[in-house]
């Protein structure tokens, strides 16, 4: 009988430590605490956070988004891109990550890929200017003239200032 009345404040001790250990930030907590460090400029202390997040909950897409932008930060494109790949896997219509990942496909000069992306967005939100004007320089790599002013002109109609004037002194109508 001693031995159970000694093991059993034993093993409550161990199962409150098992308890306490998994306790700590929840994967959007760790995101957020992450979000703080990248702003710092902290890129491997917000590493660490969006890694931490993803072993936490794998199915965390804007975990892998955020640690996308620590990679390319970094200079690791591919690993960025692979994340960028993981978000959208996650949520196919995860605007942020196909403009991510539009830009990178650009950067390795993969203009149809890079180009799908950019329509993506604007397919997701017609009202982004910056897609616009990403998919007509991409336009524009691809020898697509005629596509490249299209979306300058979308962009102008839409407000962008510096294209509307662009347009203006080639005397490009927008409206």
């Amino acid at each position: 009988m001693n031995v159970i009345r000694y093991s059993f404040p034993v093993l409550l001790c161990f199962l409150m430590m098992a308890v306490l250990a998994s306790c700590g930030p929840d994967a959007g907590e760790l995101n957020t605490e992450g979000l703080e460090k990248l702003k710092q400029k902290d890129f491997d202390g917000a590493f660490e956070d969006f890694t931490t997040a993803i072993d936490k909950d794998p199915e965390f897409a804007e975990a892998y988004l955020n640690r996308g932008f620590v990679h390319g930060n970094r200079g690791e494109l591919e690993d960025a891109l692979a994340d960028f790949n993981k978000a959208i896997e996650l949520d196919p219509d995860y605007l942020e990550a196909y403009f991510n990942r539009g830009f990178i496909y650009g950067y390795f000069e993969d203009y149809e890929k890079s180009h799908a992306d950019f329509s993506k967005v604007i397919e997701l939100n017609p009202g982004d200017v910056e897609a616009y004007i990403n998919r007509a320089l991409i336009r524009s790599r691809m020898g697509d003239s005629t596509g490249e002013i299209d979306d300058l002109k979308e962009a102008a109609r839409l407000g962008d200032p510096g294209v509307q004037h662009w347009l203006k002194e080639k005397e490009i109508s927008w409206e």
